[in-house]
């Protein structure tokens, strides 16, 4: 009565058990799990503490918290699907999934300078430099309430993660995230954004009317040696870029800034837009985890 449910599942798994996880024909999802695991090795130590038990590497837990933005799967979904897949475990080198609890501990403890690290490595390996890059914001959602429930509570005001990247527009890698507690107006982000681009020399800075200030305009041109690309606000006041503008906007190059709202629609839709933590520093710490998580799948596209 399993309406041939096992037969099939016997079949799936034996010619699974016969491949190597390297072996695939182009799986995306053993290219994604392959890669975030060879990252990671470079990045973080084996373990946490000499004390530790020895289980799982961190390497191994990061991995398998890229998975499980990767299926869009809660903790204790990503460790009974790792249970259940002998061929992940084999790659891992582990006899059993690690606890919910062991991922839950780990992402709270993870450090956030993740992104930047290999996502240095990333832009290492595809050689990005003097390209031209994109900025802007979106929110991620942090209630996944239902909406009946919100309506009888009379709380139906969504809160949300604002993040801001910098994507460079040839590989639309992002080379630069923040996440901060919305409602967060871009500019806030700018400027930093801005000065993380400094050691790659971007050629052109591109932004919406959201980041039409003299001060912005002034830190592209004199802090990055770049040329902005931002149209001019219909009130704007004069100001000495601003007047520089008018002369070297161009809008075949401006037209590429939309590739950064492609970026925010791939992040969303494949590593969901909703945030699940309950503090506000691990919805930061997710958001820019999946921005990251993004970098490696998006470089898998690349090199294949």
């Amino acid at each position: 009565m399993d309406f041939g449910f096992q037969e099939n599942e016997k079949k799936f798994l034996n010619k699974i058990n016969k491949e190597s996880i390297s072996e695939i024909n182009y799986n995306e999802l053993a290219d994604f799990i392959e890669t975030t695991y060879n990252f990671t090795l470079s990045i973080l130590d084996k373990y946490s503490s000499p004390f530790s038990k020895k289980t799982y590497t961190q390497p191994v837990l990061f991995t398998i918290l890229g998975l499980k933005y990767y299926l869009n799967m809660s903790f204790r979904q990503i460790t009974d699907f790792i249970e259940f897949s002998d061929k992940i475990k084999a790659f891992f080198k582990i006899k059993k999934a690690p606890n919910y609890s062991t991922l839950q501990k780990f992402f709270k403890r993870l450090p956030t300078n993740m992104f930047e690290r290999i996502t240095s490595l990333i832009i290492a390996e595809l050689k990005i430099k003097n390209g031209i890059v994109a900025l802007d914001g979106s929110g991620f959602t942090c209630d996944s309430a239902d909406k009946y429930y919100s309506k009888i509570r009379r709380n139906e005001r969504k809160h949300y993660t604002k993040c801001h990247i910098a994507i460079d527009t040839t590989t639309k890698i992002v080379m630069h995230s923040q996440a901060l507690k919305g409602p967060r107006h871009d500019i806030k982000f700018a400027k930093a954004s801005i000065r993380a681009m400094k050691k790659y020399k971007p050629s052109y800075i591109l932004a919406d009317k959201a980041y039409d200030t003299e001060s912005i305009r002034r830190c592209i041109n004199k802090e990055l040696g770049s040329t902005e690309q931002i149209p001019l606000k219909s009130n704007f006041t004069h100001g000495v870029y601003r007047r520089k503008s008018q002369k070297t906007f161009q809008k075949e190059i401006y037209n590429q800034r939309r590739l950064v709202e492609n970026v925010f629609s791939v992040i969303k839709r494949i590593f969901d837009g909703t945030n699940k933590s309950k503090s506000t520093r691990l919805r930061n710490k997710e958001t820019r985890l999946k921005t990251l998580f993004y970098n490696i799948y998006r470089y898998n596209i690349i090199k294949n």
